[in-house]
């Protein structure tokens, strides 16, 4: 009989590690692809409430003695959403000045195509309460299968006459 220090690993305690590998691979394995799918849908969901504290923030500022102003329509940037997240300069975009004076800057890469639409562009902008002051859309194809994801979140004005979110993100086919 051989002294236990020099002996190898038995049947039963291959079969427990192998168990507690299966195991472990079996929780983590869709927990992993569902955070990396929630990942890229997140984007859209951020960009478009970082996008509309820039309208808003647009809209309460004084433009010389003009006030309660809005960039004209910009978008779609990129130009068609990507399955692969794809870098993009705002400033070579069609409607460039628009997403300049937002302070559209994109920290990275973007996977959804993004669009600004006012009611109405200019100064002293209004709108009935209810109606939409402007609307932000992202639309993406996170799979390359051409159905398409949308994002849209639109901000109203308050009885006070200042831009109110609507608290409502619509989404359209979220993971397509």
């Amino acid at each position: 009989m051989r002294p236990r220090s020099i002996q190898g690993v038995t049947l039963v305690e291959a079969a427990v590690i192998a168990s507690l590998a299966g195991i472990t691979l079996a929780v983590f394995v869709p927990t992993f692809f569902r955070h990396l799918r929630t990942s890229k849908i997140d984007e859209a969901s951020q960009t478009l409430a970082d996008l509309a504290a820039a309208a808003d923030s647009y809209y309460r500022t004084r433009h010389g003695s003009l006030r309660r102003c809005l960039p004209p329509a910009a978008g779609p940037l990129p130009s068609a959403p990507n399955a692969e997240p794809a870098e993009v300069d705002p400033a070579e975009a069609p409607g460039a000045a628009t997403w300049l004076a937002l302070g559209f800057d994109p920290d990275g890469p973007l996977r959804y195509s993004y669009e600004f639409l006012p009611a109405q562009a200019g100064c002293d902008v209004r709108v009935e309460p209810g109606e939409a002051l402007y609307t932000l859309r992202a639309t993406g194809d996170l799979d390359g299968d051409g159905r398409r994801s949308t994002f849209e979140r639109s901000t109203t004005l308050d009885e006070a006459g200042e831009p109110t979110d609507l608290g409502v993100l619509y989404v359209t086919d979220r993971i397509e």
